[in-house]
């Protein structure tokens, strides 16, 4: 289920951490919703795996050291869940009840829902996509140490990044309860990207744009395309759109 929300702002301009500003509206959406009952279920510490995705739009975004200046105080939001545990209805029944509600943010600005719009999403029939990463997002392929607490981010422009992508792929897969018979299907290309460095919880972190390849059971990519693909694909990455 792709949803889209269009939000105005008090002042036509927003924190670099863009990204952690919707998560916070996101957060807030399900805690004034149904009295919270869905809150825990995403956002406790031991939460299950997010089964969504989201990308920000912005209309001329000019970028500075601390913040990015908007042609027009608005911004589009692209929202994307998958609807095998009812994610996309809950947040769209969240998101309606938080319409022409003020939400504030840093430096005196704020931001209200006006419009919340339904998006047509394809059905994928195939084992093979090509897809581009959406306007505004990238791929996000994360490996932590967890001895030394510290995350290396891979991008295209390293040797291991098709082997790093199949292997977080893979295990986002088993995490959803996929089977491994269909986890072992998954295959990754990338045809045409770039590296991009973008700013999140302060700090910087590499990702991946452009047009990639997915191969795998077509249930299974249904679900990266619904529900995002890669590292931190709840928390503004990972978003696809089809192209072949």
């Amino acid at each position: 289920m792709r949803t889209e929300l269009v939000f105005v702002l008090k002042k036509p301009m927003i924190s670099l951490d863009y990204r952690r500003m919707i998560l916070s509206w996101l957060k807030r959406s399900l805690t004034e919703c149904n009295q919270g009952k869905y809150y825990e279920r995403y956002f406790r510490l031991d939460a299950p795996q997010k089964d969504y995705c989201f990308t920000v739009l912005m209309d001329s975004p000019k970028f500075t050291k601390e913040k990015i200046l908007l042609k027009e105080p608005r911004i589009r939001v692209i929202f994307s869940a998958d609807d095998k545990n009812r994610s996309g209805l809950i947040f769209f029944a969240a998101f309606l009840a938080m319409k022409n509600k003020q939400f504030p943010l840093p430096d005196g600005n704020a931001m209200t829902l006006r419009n919340v719009i339904r998006r047509n999403e394809a059905l994928i029939a195939e084992s093979s996509v090509i897809f581009r990463t959406s306007l505004g997002n990238g791929l996000c392929i994360r490996e932590h140490d967890r001895e030394t607490n510290r995350d290396k981010f891979f991008t295209c422009e390293d040797p291991e990044f098709k082997k790093k992508t199949e292997e977080i792929l893979k295990i986002q897969a088993r995490l959803a309860g996929y089977p491994e018979s269909m986890v072992q299907t998954i295959k990754f290309t990338p045809i045409q990207c770039k590296k991009v460095l973008v700013f999140f919880y302060g700090r910087y972190v590499d990702v991946t744009t452009g047009v990639v390849q997915l191969e795998g059971e077509p249930e299974l990519l249904q679900y990266f395309y619904l529900s995002g693909a890669g590292s931190k694909h709840s928390a503004g990455f990972g978003q696809l759109n089809i192209l072949k």
